[in-house]
């Protein structure tokens, strides 16, 4: 268990690490011309990196923390299908191409301030429906692994988003201060 969750939070460290500003800046040195290919390789290594660690989580033993009764079973699935309705809803507010990095046309970095769609509730829709899908996924599961897992998401979570609004900051200044004094940052009607 301490391997996954070690995992886990190297994940999320290497995942941070690559999006930091020093980083990037690293990355459109080594690249030069071809710099316009890093959200493209960014986004292709999160998903490559990924893959071992849901192996890992799925081939450690389970170990039940109780038995999962068919109605809990139920509302368990039901979160992680709204989690999932939650993060595909928030990905329609941005410019997929770009997002995904197949736009290599475009800037890097972010050139427009979005405050529309999920934005207008909450600053941060996706993470926010990563955290309903993993949650969900415990109560379906009530194991000592899919328990170790939500947690280390939130964990990450919660460290990405203090480091994606000090850049956000950087990027839209003021407009993004007044924006997180307007809207709550993970949970809509819940500011802190």
């Amino acid at each position: 268990m301490l391997l996954l969750a070690f995992a886990w939070l190297l994940y999320g460290a290497l995942h941070s690490f690559m999006a930091s500003n020093y980083f990037k800046n690293f990355a459109e040195k080594i690249l030069g011309k071809y710099f316009r290919f890093y959200r493209l390789l960014y986004n292709f290594l999160a998903f490559a990196l990924l893959i071992p660690i849901l192996a890992l989580q799925f081939s450690t033993e389970k170990q039940s923390l109780w038995k999962v009764s068919d109605y809990q079973s139920i509302i368990g699935k039901t979160i992680t299908i709204c989690g999932a309705f939650i993060v595909s809803k928030a990905l329609h507010g941005y410019d997929l191409r770009e997002f995904s990095g197949l736009d290599f046309n475009k800037n890097q970095e972010k050139t427009e301030f979005k405050s529309d769609g999920l934005l207008k509730y909450m600053r941060h829709p996706i993470y926010f429906g990563i955290l309903i899908f993993v949650w969900g996924m415990f109560v379906t599961d009530a194991s000592t692994r899919s328990l170790c897992s939500a947690i280390a998401v939130a964990i990450y979570l919660f460290l990405g988003i203090y480091y994606e609004e000090k850049k956000l900051i950087d990027v839209f200044g003021e407009k993004y201060k007044k924006y997180q004094q307007d809207v709550p940052m993970i949970i809509p009607f819940l500011k802190f």
